[in-house]
Parts: C-alpha cells; sequence; structure tokens
C-alpha cells in the first residue's frame, strides 16, 4: 500500500516556519532590549546613594594661615615710613586690605593709579593690588571682577602680570616678566627690598572704543637681567618683557569690555588658593588723581587680614558629593556638587545607570550653579564607565557628556565631549559659557539617529545651544557606560566649586 508523505512534510514546514517567526520575534526582543533605556529624576530631598571615589579626600592636617597685613609704619616701599602690605598667605578664603570706591568704577569708567612696591620673602605666596570688587567668593584663584597686578613669587623671585578679570570671569592682561608656558618662566622680580615703580592707566574709548590699559615698570636699581645663554625663542620672550621693555599696552576684546566688571575697592588682597605667605608692601600711591596719605592710618576696609585659622581647603583636596543643607542650585536645600579639584587623585561621584552604550538614546538636564572657579580648573559631567578608577589617568575613554573649563580669556565653557571606547574624542572649539554666581537650566541630548546615522550630541546653558557631529564610523567604535555623575582632571590645575539639582537622566 501506498502512504502519502504530503501531510508530515506541510507539518515540517509549518514548524521550521513557526521556529523562524520565533526567532525573528526573539530577535527583535533582543534588539530592542539592547537599546532600551528609561529616565530617572533625581530631586536630592534626600541622599541619593550615588558611588563616591576619591571625592571627599581634605587632609587630616590643616594649613595654618596667617593673615597679618594692612597699614604698617615701615618703610620698604614707600620714600617716607608708611605703607600698606605685611604678611600676605595665599588660601582659598579672600583677605584683603582696601580703600572704598564710592561710587563703584566700572569699564566705562577711565582709571588711574600708581605706586611703588617692594618684596622681602615670598616663598609660594601671591597677591593682588590694583581696583578689585569687594564680593569674592573665594576660591577663584584671582580676584573676579578686577583690574590690577597679579604677584607671584617662588623662593628666589617673583613673576609679574597685569591683567583684567570680568564679572564673568572672562580674562585679558599681559606679562610684565617674560613667560613661555612650560618652557621659560623665570622669577626675576627680586625678594631684597628692591623698589619697583609702576603706573597703570585704563581708556575706556581707546582701541575703537572696546577700551585699553596701559602698565609701566621701572626700577633705581634692577635695570638689566642676565638670563645666560639662552635659545632664540626665550631671547626673544625676555627682550619684550621686564627690565629691557618698561612699557605694555593690553586692548580689550569687544566680548569682555561687553560683559563689563565693577570695581568698588582699591587696594591689596591675597590670591585665593592655598599655598605659601609672602612679606610685601605698596607705597607712594594715587588712584583716581588722588594722593594716598600714608603718614597716617588711611583707615581703609580690612576683610580677613588680621586673623590665623585652620584651612583645610587644601589643593587636591576634593569635597564633593550629596549635600544636604545647601541649595545653590536653587530650590529647597538638597543637591550634589562642592569642590572638584583639577589634579590627582582622580576621583568621581556618580550613579549606577548601566550598562549603556552608543547605541541608546542618552538624554540628561537640570539646574546648575557655577558658584566660583579658578584659572586652568575643569571637571566633568555625564556618562562614564566606572573602570577609570583603575587607571592613573583617569577617564580616557568611554565619556559621553559635558566639559566645564576653557582658557582664561573665555572662562568656562560648557560643552559636549564624546569619547569612544578606543580612545577617539570628538569635542567643539566653542560653545554657551557658564557665569559664575548665576543658576542656569541645561540640557544634553546624544541621539545615535542622527547626522545621518553617525550619532550627534547638543547640549543646552540657558538659551544658548551647540552642536557637536560625531565623526564617520567613530559610533562604531562603541562605549561602555555604566555611571553617570562627575568625574576630575588629573592633569595639575585649580578648583571647580559647582552644584546641581534636579537632575533627570538616562538609566538601564
Amino acid at each position: 500500500m501506498r502512504i502519502s508523505t504530503y501531510p508530515a512534510v506541510v507539518r515540517n514546514m509549518m514548524l521550521v516556519a513557526i521556529a523562524s517567526m520565533f526567532a525573528n520575534h526573539v530577535q527583535r526582543i533582543l534588539a530592542a532590549d539592547q537599546t532600551s533605556s528609561t529616565s530617572k529624576l533625581e530631586q536630592f530631598d534626600h541622599d541619593p546613594g550615588w558611588e563616591g571615589y576619591n571625592n571627599h579626600n581634605v587632609p587630616k592636617d590643616a594649613r595654618m594661615v596667617k593673615q597679618d597685613f594692612g597699614y604698617s609704619k615701615t618703610q620698604f616701599a614707600n620714600k617716607n615710613p608708611g605703607e600698606i602690605g605685611g604678611c600676605i598667605q595665599r588660601a582659598s578664603t579672600p583677605a584683603s586690605y582696601a580703600a572704598p570706591l564710592t561710587p563703584a568704577r566700572t569699564l566705562d569708567d577711565k582709571l588711574t593709579a600708581s605706586g611703588t612696591f617692594a618684596a622681602s620673602s615670598g616663598k609660594g605666596g601671591g597677591v593682588f593690588f590694583g581696583f578689585f570688587n569687594s564680593q569674592q567668593p573665594g576660591g577663584s584663584g584671582r580676584p573676579i571682577s578686577s583690574l590690577g597686578l597679579d604677584l607671584g613669587f617662588k623662593r628666589n623671585g617673583g613673576r609679574l602680570a597685569v591683567r583684567l578679570i570680568s564679572s564673568g570671569n572672562q580674562s585679558c592682561g599681559t606679562f610684565i616678566t617674560p613667560f613661555l608656558p612650560g618652557k621659560f618662566r623665570p622669577t626675576p622680580i627680586k625678594l631684597d627690598g628692591t623698589r619697583y615703580h609702576w603706573t597703570l592707566d585704563y581708556d575706556p574709548q581707546a582701541a575703537g572704543g572696546n577700551g585699553r590699559f596701559t602698565f609701566t615698570l621701572h626700577s633705581d636699581t634692577h635695570k638689566t637681567e642676565d638670563y645666560g645663554p639662552l635659545p632664540e625663542n626665550f631671547q626673544q620672550e625676555a627682550q619684550a618683557r621686564f627690565p629691557n621693555t618698561t612699557t605694555f599696552t593690553v586692548d580689550l576684546p569687544p566680548e569682555l569690555r561687553k560683559e563689563g566688571a565693577t570695581f568698588d575697592r582699591f587696594g591689596l588682597c591675597n590670591m585665593t588658593k592655598a599655598g605659601g605667605a609672602m612679606n610685601m608692601f605698596f607705597g607712594d600711591l594715587e588712584y583716581d588723581g588722588q594722593v594716598q596719605d600714608l603718614s597716617k592710618d588711611p583707615g581703609w576696609i580690612g576683610v580677613g587680614n588680621r586673623t590665623n585659622f585652620e584651612d583645610h581647603e587644601m589643593v587636591g583636596a576634593h569635597e564633593y558629593g550629596y549635600s544636604a543643607k545647601t541649595s545653590f542650585a536653587g530650590g529647597s536645600p538638597g543637591e550634589v556638587g562642592g569642590m572638584l579639584w583639577r589634579g590627582l587623585p582622580f576621583s568621581f561621584y556618580a550613579d549606577r545607570v548601566g550598562p549603556l552604550n552608543l547605541e541608546h538614546r542618552l538624554e540628561a538636564s537640570g539646574k546648575v550653579k557655577l558658584v566660583t572657579a579658578g584659572p586652568d580648573s575643569d571637571i566633568f559631567l555625564g556618562w562614564f564607565n566606572s573602570s577609570a578608577k583603575d587607571k592613573s589617568a583617569g577617564v580616557a575613554e568611554n565619556f559621553v557628556g559635558i566639559h566645564v573649563g576653557g582658557p582664561t580669556r573665555v572662562g568656562h565653557y560648557f560643552i559636549p565631549v564624546l569619547t569612544t571606547a578606543k580612545g577617539e574624542k570628538s569635542v567643539v572649539k566653542r560653545g554657551p559659557v557658564i557665569k559664575p554666581g548665576k543658576t542656569f537650566d541645561w540640557s544634553l541630548v546624544y541621539d545615535p539617529a542622527a547626522n545621518a546615522g553617525n550619532g550627534e550630541m547638543r547640549v543646552t546653558l540657558g538659551t544658548e545651544s551647540v552642536t557637536l557631529a560625531l565623526k564617520p564610523e567613530q559610533k562604531n567604535q562603541g562605549a561602555s557606560l555604566d555611571r553617570f555623575g562627575f568625574f576630575t582632571s588629573t592633569t595639575g590645575g585649580q578648583m571647580v566649586k559647582i552644584y546641581l539639582d534636579d537632575l533627570k537622566y538616562t538609566v538601564r
């Protein structure tokens, strides 16, 4: 008898089809799972339990700070007894002794000042003298909203620059002593009581209406400087600076003039980065066309200029994380942030969010406030890989987020950065600038489908936005992301004090 195989064939074909459909369905589920994500909202009304690594490393032994300066009957700088000065120490806490300016001056006013200075010791010390604003946040390194002399000293001598820093922490200026970054940085200002004569004039109408300041420096005894044999570029730098050159001019950039600065003090203040102390004096002072009588105490305003205290805000002493009692970024108490230093040790404070990768759409938003930041300071915010704590260089790959930092002429950009698993980096050259003392709404979007499928980032700060388009094939290098939060740069520098609140960010 003949047996038909047709039903069996049909049954097998149906089973194969069902299996294929099931396999395709599973693949779609797996593919969807690979790119699935959700968002998380943190308002920080309680400790979020984020992971911290080296984010609280304040030293057990604090540095003793001694500020002892103001009016002095001595005669180091002044031609007659009576001058301004004493022992001034670097510290994150501002200290000053200065004349009040009423009404306050701005960059729309003509400014003039002159005088003498002399230093007798100064290992690691730093001072500012000139026009500045009395409302200083501390920790900014140099006074924000200031125009004057920046003096920094090593064991054998000092350097001098003259700078204008705007109310938004943008800077312009010039070195008076030779300075080639990382190459030629001598310290020719003497620590033996040598007297120097200086003048400073600001004309708001010069440089096409943008403003210009002119500075001169002379000395009756320091007229030459022997650096020995020098390479040609070092020789050129030495010839362009004191004592070979004695007159310097700086034109204000239009954007800095527009941002402006307000000065309600004229006088002396410390540099606000922890460091050494120095003995220095200023005399023969004139400002705004008036000769200051220093034969008696002028009665200037002193802030923290006669005090001793323990300073825990040391260089490299990260102190950030959950902050239950502060509300810098706005709203009710509770936020994340604090002091993040540029330099070792590497540190981070972040939520566990992964695994995420460059196939996921990543979004974050919230409120941010930059309280203060020094020159040569920066931090990073976004998604990264926690394995960075096992590497001395910190995060060198696997990062999608925001860089807060920039050149001193700008202040601090708030711009997108992406680094793949292979370490290939994409970053924009400029973007929104985050101003100290102001709370901003911000957002970040990484869209893997944008830019013809190559991927694109967009960062918005307040009303300003910037877009970063990934390079072709960069997305294919991938990135493994399992944390969202802050981390620090391992290159040496200064401190950023920043806070975040009302965060919403992609997790998985």
